[in-house]
């Protein structure tokens, strides 16, 4: 209801519309992506949470029904390491291979995913990318063409509200329970792009401390 009342032209979630790839009432959150869909163009990428884990087997992947499903609603885009051109803009939806969540790679290693994606300097080029760690390193976005990030999966680094103007973008704890990441919330630059680090609707499963934080929709104006 309350992006209705925004109007926007379009809807971007940067992963984590699923847990662990399962979703409890599918027929409800199928409803859910239709009604967005109608509101306006709605472009979703994948986040660690779209994966299925099976720790003891060591294997991982995607619930590839579901992702049909959502991928089927009219409308919407879901975008797995694609794009899609709409209104001279250019939508691109970067994939990070589940592995890269455990934060012990180097953003060398990471740059040569980067380096897949299709930008055009005649088009505005927004890349949603459910990490923002490595993705905001000046060395990975210099000369790259893309205008503006969208990312996630921070949690708003579990900053209490009251503690955000003092912290600025870091955090206190990252989702691997490492300590005071650099970027966690909010906007930054770096060199010539864009970053908006969205707290997400949740970032606990227990309603009472949510209280502290602050869930977010994140209204753009380009």
């Amino acid at each position: 209801e309350h992006i209705k009342q925004v109007k926007p032209d379009y809807i971007c979630i940067p992963g984590d519309i699923t847990d662990k790839s399962y979703i409890k009432d599918e027929k409800y959150f199928i409803d859910w992506l239709k009604k967005l869909s109608k509101i306006c163009k709605v472009i979703i990428s994948i986040g660690n949470h779209e994966f299925y884990i099976d720790k003891h087997k060591d294997i991982y992947g995607l619930n590839k029904l579901l992702i049909n499903k959502i991928s089927n609603i009219n409308n919407l885009y879901l975008l797995d390491n694609k794009k899609v051109i709409i209104d001279n803009i250019n939508f691109i939806g970067l994939t990070i291979p589940i592995e890269y969540y455990k934060e012990t790679y180097k953003s060398d290693d990471f740059s040569k995913y980067v380096d897949k994606l299709k930008t055009y300097k005649k088009y505005y080029n927004i890349l949603l990318c459910h990490s923002p760690l490595n993705i905001s390193n000046s060395n990975i976005l210099k000369d790259r063409n893309i205008n503006l990030i969208l990312c996630g999966h921070m949690h708003g680094g579990v900053v209490p509200k009251f503690m955000r103007n003092i912290f600025k973008n870091k955090g206190l704890i990252s989702p691997n329970k490492r300590l005071f990441p650099k970027v966690a919330y909010g906007y930054l630059k770096v060199e010539k792009t864009d970053i908006i680090i969205s707290s997400g609707i949740r970032v606990t499963p227990f309603k009472f401390i949510n209280k502290f934080f602050k869930p977010e929709i994140v209204k753009i104006n380009i």
